[in-house]
């Protein structure tokens, strides 16, 4: 297959891959074959090992590789604030009469002990060097520098996530010495999933605006793209990828540079698209999951109160009975994902989608129409991606 301009870009010249086609993490719905199959094909696959403990991340990621010469990525959640002592994690918070009623109504009893929902971060990263993994992305803030440090000097790949210029900016740094990343992921506010916000917003994840500055701002992916690019116009250091309701070949196309009929375009580096892979036949989405993804019509929402974390996903009885609390009064994501989990678990192994985490882009519609109804395994969604960019451009 011949190469055309689109692949030509510096995501594929640093990583040596033939295509800027990114899979997203998806935490719990990516798995050994799905990554390595995007990879193979020439992309670079991703593994949700944010809530993996290091001895399930350190085996997934040798079937990997054992399965695939080429690089993939492995992700991790970036949690800035210290993690909860003990007491702090077994407190009391705003949000436990509700899950109480809740676990009531499913006949689970309260944990006795509540344990965290990922394991720490130090630990994963370890594993990574270990391992001889050779591209990171994170999401929730920065690793720390002396993290950082390590994974450099090992010439791993590092790629974070920013929801607005300044989070760019600041992942970018002043120089080379101070820049924390390799490339940037623009992570619109379609974007199904966890935000991966760290610096404060003046705008709720689901408002646009009209305001001419836009550096604190969540905007939609377009925008955002194309002014995390014109901020780091300078920088030929750094990689911008694309992230959020990116649905098709053709959408694809628009932004890795091909040109519509009124000459738009943005010409990023590469794009990540997660729903369409979500509905991959070799994901690990659960059935009804899956099913919501490909018919529930209601809008997505934004809501921190699932994880402790604002991430968007298809309403359901959990999210609206947890949104009813005082938003404010939520604790952080390693506690409050630690309470949640008992009733997300239960509920996703018997297949109870009121009460699963129904994570998904805002347009998973658009993205079961692509992949003709979850039809399409890895290589056959990959295959329909490149056929489609390559047409824009015949």
């Amino acid at each position: 297959m011949t190469l055309t301009s689109w692949t030509r870009t510096r995501l594929t010249q640093a990583l040596s891959i033939k295509y800027p086609l990114i899979s997203a993490p998806a935490a719990g719905h990516t798995n050994a074959r799905l990554v390595a199959d995007v990879s193979n094909y020439g992309g670079l696959g991703s593994l949700g090992a944010a809530m993996m403990p290091t001895d399930t991340m350190r085996a997934t990621i040798r079937d990997i590789q054992g399965m695939t010469t080429s690089p993939f990525a492995v992700n991790l959640f970036c949690r800035t604030q210290e993690v909860p002592t003990d007491d702090e994690l077994q407190g009391a918070y705003n949000a436990d009469s509700q899950l109480n009623i809740i676990r009531k109504q499913l006949s689970l009893s309260t944990p006795s002990k509540y344990s965290l929902r990922s394991p720490p971060l130090i630990d994963q990263v370890q594993v990574i060097l270990e391992e001889n993994v050779k591209v990171v992305s994170f999401t929730f803030g920065h690793l720390p520098d002396n993290l950082t440090q390590q994974l450099k000097q090992q010439g791993v790949y590092l790629m974070g996530t920013a929801t607005t210029v300044q989070e760019a900016l600041f992942l970018a740094g002043s120089s080379n010495v101070t820049r924390k990343v390799d490339c940037i992921i623009a992570q619109g506010i379609g974007a199904g999933g966890h935000r991966g916000s760290f610096l404060p917003t003046t705008l709720s994840p689901d408002t646009t605006t009209t305001s001419d500055d836009t550096s604190n701002q969540q905007l939609p992916t377009m925008e955002l793209s194309k002014a995390v690019k014109h901020a780091l116009k300078d920088r030929d250091d750094i990689a911008i990828v694309s992230a959020g309701g990116i649905s098709s070949g053709e959408e694809a196309a628009f932004y890795l540079g091909t040109k519509d009929s009124a000459g738009q375009g943005v010409s990023v580096d590469g794009v990540v698209m997660g729903t369409l892979f979500m509905l991959s036949t070799d994901s690990s989405t659960p059935k009804a999951h899956r099913e919501a993804l490909m018919n529930d019509k209601q809008p997505t929402r934004v809501t921190k109160a699932l994880t402790g974390r604002y991430a968007r996903g298809i309403p359901n009885a959990l999210m609206d009975k947890l949104g009813e609390l005082d938003q404010d009064k939520i604790p952080s994501y390693d506690i409050q994902s630690s309470r949640t989990k008992d009733i997300v678990t239960h509920a996703t192994q018997n297949g109870i989608s009121d009460y699963m985490l129904m994570l998904s882009g805002d347009r998973h519609l658009a993205a079961a129409k692509y992949t003709e109804n979850g039809t399409l395994s890895t290589t056959e969604l990959m295959e329909k991606l490149v056929k489609d960019i390559n047409s824009t451009q015949a």
